[in-house]
């Protein structure tokens, strides 16, 4: 199969209209009626994600807002969503992570230059508009989502679109931007290397104002997934969701910035950054779980025009103590990113990686492997720390034998208890790649974003492998025996 081909025509989907649909089809949807932007809409959507099954929501009939404004969240945090989002045949994690290995993303991104988007003359995105005086950022209902939030975070699962003034090439990055008025956004970037503000930063080495689009509302594809990713440079994310879907984005020419904006967002707007105009951003909960980036000022995205569909569906994408809303996708394309980086790099019997969501989906990585040499293990691990996927934001890297099953975190802990030796088996690491969300950054040397990680070797000394005590525990094959025999007496009551 190419790699442009698309993989479950059956799931297959033109907008966020129809992936709604979809997903209410397979029952994985709930619509709310009523709930508050200002408490209880950020609420509800903290209960969900820690709730099994945890659905997709979608409010409406907002107090305060017209009938038909709606706020769309949870895309991407069950297995069949995400695989319906990234058009994979896969109803389970494991099977989306296999489908996401073995060079599909690479594949998408090497592909793209053959999927550049498609102009349309018109769209749904420009059925109203909103110019001039006319623009209100406050006309949508933008939730508080957390209740230390500094302000009402409208770009969470936003894809904000900027272009390489040199190349022509266009990135879209899953940049937070906070309501600052009626005509302005804040723009957080998180660090200096991100796409966007390279772009940004071009231009205003030119002595010109940068051009911005920030869809708000659109297809999960593009955003909080593809935004969210980082691609190589040059690649375009506009690009790859042709790739992904089997045919080129449909986009329409912004009118005031000239850049693409795709034809079906629910909401758009257009803008210019311009140099030495910032605004106060922050505090925002974030995705290792604090408040950890505070206030500062960022710069301020000044609207020129607002583009939206009749009833149209903003898309949230908060962070938040784990899991949160893009928890279980990162988790699910960092793992299958690093094995397939651990691979790549040479390192042999690689059986299984993941990053749990419960350590942020980055923080915490877990390899299992089968070992085969003195000093398998420790090199799994310093290699898992440091492969581009895995080095930012990293904290912990644990390596099992693979009897550990890395997605059972009861298996993980057994097993660096009972196999790790403090003394011999951590390994201490200075000056990696940190982040400005990092609760502990308070820790790192002044002036820097230089982070600690701990390697733990939770596999059993190679050379102690012949005589390390046996598991207390029946074999799968007599297990799997005596569950077909007595399987019965464990299953629930049909009746109850």
């Amino acid at each position: 199969m190419k790699v442009g081909e698309q993989i479950s025509t059956e799931l297959g989907y033109r907008d966020v209209r129809e992936w709604i649909d979809r997903v209410e089809s397979f029952g994985e949807l709930k619509r709310i009626s009523g709930a508050n932007w200002q408490t209880e809409i950020g609420a509800i959507c903290e209960i969900n994600v820690h709730r099994l099954p945890s659905y997709a929501l979608l409010f409406d009939k907002v107090p305060g807002y017209p009938d038909g404004f709606r706020v769309l969240v949870c895309t991407t945090n069950t297995p069949r969503r995400l695989a319906l989002t990234l058009n994979l045949a896969a109803t389970t994690t494991s099977e989306l992570v296999a489908g996401l290995r073995h060079g599909r993303v690479a594949g998408w991104q090497a592909e793209s230059a053959k999927f550049a988007p498609e102009y349309m003359a018109d769209g749904p995105v420009f059925e109203v508009v909103q110019e001039g005086a006319q623009v209100d950022l406050e006309s949508f209902p933008a939730p508080i989502w957390h209740d230390k939030d500094g302000g009402r975070y409208i770009g969470t699962g936003d894809a904000v679109i900027t272009v390489d003034p040199d190349t022509g090439w266009s990135n879209a990055g899953a940049y937070r931007c906070m309501i600052t008025g009626k005509n302005q956004l804040s723009l957080w970037m998180a660090t200096t290397n991100r796409h966007g503000r390279l772009h940004i930063n071009k231009y205003h080495q030119r002595g010109e104002p940068g051009p911005v689009v920030v869809t708000l509302g659109q297809d999960p594809l593009l955003s909080p997934v593809l935004a969210g990713m980082a691609m190589h440079e040059g690649v375009s994310e506009l690009n790859v969701a042709g790739v992904i879907r089997g045919a080129p984005l449909r986009v329409v020419r912004g009118p005031v910035t000239g850049l693409p904006i795709p034809a079906d967002a629910e909401i758009a707007v257009e803008g210019w950054v311009r140099e030495g105009v910032v605004c106060e951003e922050g505090p925002h909960g974030e995705a290792p779980g604090y408040y950890a980036g505070g206030q500062h000022m960022v710069p301020a995205i000044e609207v020129a025009a607002i583009y939206h569909r009749r009833d149209p569906i903003l898309v949230g994408a908060p962070p938040a103590k784990p899991p949160h809303d893009f928890s279980y996708s990162m988790a699910v394309l960092y793992s299958a990113l690093t094995h397939d980086a651990l691979e790549g790099a040479g390192l042999p019997g690689v059986s299984q990686v993941w990053f749990p969501e419960e350590g942020t989906g980055r923080l915490l990585q877990i390899v299992a492997i089968k070992q085969r040499y003195f000093g398998h293990s420790k090199q799994a691990g310093l290699l898992c720390s440091q492969v581009q996927p895995a080095a930012y934001l990293g904290r912990m890297t644990v390596v099992v034998d693979d009897d550990i099953d890395p997605t059972n975190l009861s298996e993980v802990i057994w097993a660096i208890i009972t196999r790790a030796d403090p003394k011999r088996d951590y390994t201490i690491l200075e000056q990696c790649w940190g982040s400005p969300i990092d609760p502990l950054k308070q820790l790192y040397p002044p002036g820097t974003l230089y982070a600690g990680r701990v390697i733990i070797d939770a596999c059993r000394p190679y050379e102690h492998l012949d005589t390390f005590p046996p598991v207390a525990a029946s074999s799968p094959e007599l297990l799997s025996e005596v569950w077909a025999k007595w399987g019965h007496l464990f299953e629930k009551d049909k009746e109850a």
